[in-house]
């Protein structure tokens, strides 16, 4: 009888001592899986907040360089009316 408990402490120890250890390795495989799928997703928003930002920055310049067009012309616009009033001022002075 007593060898019988000794065999099955020499089958269970290991085995439970065996299983405690491959549970904290299996938990610390899990949680390094983890910060590396949350640290490719972060880089993944990384690269598009910076391709959004280098986008926002063009559309900026693009709608500054518009503006800067749409007053350059209001200015014409503006200028050629001056003009065309100077014209129909002399053109009705003479008989």
């Amino acid at each position: 009888m007593q060898e019988l408990v000794s065999n099955l402490a020499m089958l269970v120890v290991p085995a439970v001592l065996t299983w405690f250890l491959a549970r904290r390795k299996n938990v610390a495989e899990g949680s390094i899986a983890e910060i590396e799928a949350e640290s490719r997703a972060a880089e993944f928003y990384r690269a598009l907040l910076d391709d959004a930002t280098k986008r926002l920055d063009t559309a900026i310049d693009t709608i500054q360089k518009q503006d800067q067009k749409i007053r350059d012309l209001i200015q014409e616009i503006e200028n050629m009316t001056d003009e065309l009033k100077k014209y129909k001022q002399l053109n009705g002075k003479q008989p």
